[in-house]
């Protein structure tokens, strides 16, 4: 799109002459800043969500015949660099291309922002400071919680596998009980000793010797 002769774009910008005596860092920083804030807004004018059009007021005496023709730009183009600094990421990356900290971006920032966006900054800052503060303090407590969780999986995976050797000792003993209840009850009908075995492990699914070895077993518990 594009823009009349009233620009109010290139005031929006961060003007590298802001900082007339500045050190070998500050204008690094002041060069990563304007680069970055810029590369910023020239992201948003991919998205409709920044990308529509915003007709602006007509300053100053303007004759009659022209304001109807009010200029106009996308609010891309409207947001101030401190505001940018504050989306998509941009201070971070400011801060990495400066080779520095996004505290020091952000503090050299608050020092050239115009008055007027100063308050923009600083919700930002606080906002990021909170967000520090609240993770630093419920750090503790997620540790905590974690380790609750743990603990309890631990104790519910020793106790599962307690009540499985449970549930497997009840199973042995309460088929031992079943083998001789058939077993007194084959004898009394008049089955023989000798296919005792064969007819129990068909009707409990084990091996004939399987059944032997629990009949001798039981035998030499009772003698005992």
């Amino acid at each position: 799109m594009q823009h009349s002769s009233w620009e109010p774009v290139m005031r929006l910008r961060l003007d590298l002459t802001t900082v007339t005596s500045a050190t070998s860092r500050q204008r690094l920083m002041l060069e990563s800043i304007a680069a970055e804030t810029e590369r910023t807004r020239a992201g948003l004018r991919a998205k409709p969500s920044w990308n529509f059009s915003v007709t602006q007021p007509v300053r100053g005496f303007v004759p009659a015949a022209q304001r109807q023709h009010q200029p106009e730009t996308t609010l891309a183009d409207l947001l101030p660099w401190p505001a940018l600094l504050t989306l998509e990421g941009c201070a971070e990356n400011a801060a990495q291309n400066a080779g520095c900290t996004k505290k020091e971006i952000l503090q050299f920032a608050l020092s050239i922002c115009p008055y007027e966006h100063i308050v923009t900054l600083l919700n930002y800052v606080a906002l990021d400071k909170g967000i520090a503060d609240t993770a630093k303090i419920l750090s503790p407590l997620i540790r905590g919680l974690k380790a609750k969780e743990a603990r309890i999986k631990q104790g519910a995976s020793a106790g599962g596998k307690k009540s499985a050797r449970t549930r497997q000792s009840d199973s042995k003993t309460r088929s031992i009980f079943e083998i001789l209840q058939e077993r007194e009850r084959l004898l009394a009908s008049g089955r023989g000793s000798s296919e005792v075995a064969g007819i129990l492990a068909q009707r409990f699914g084990l091996h004939p010797n399987t059944i032997r070895r629990k009949l001798h077993a039981a035998a030499k518990a009772q003698e005992g």
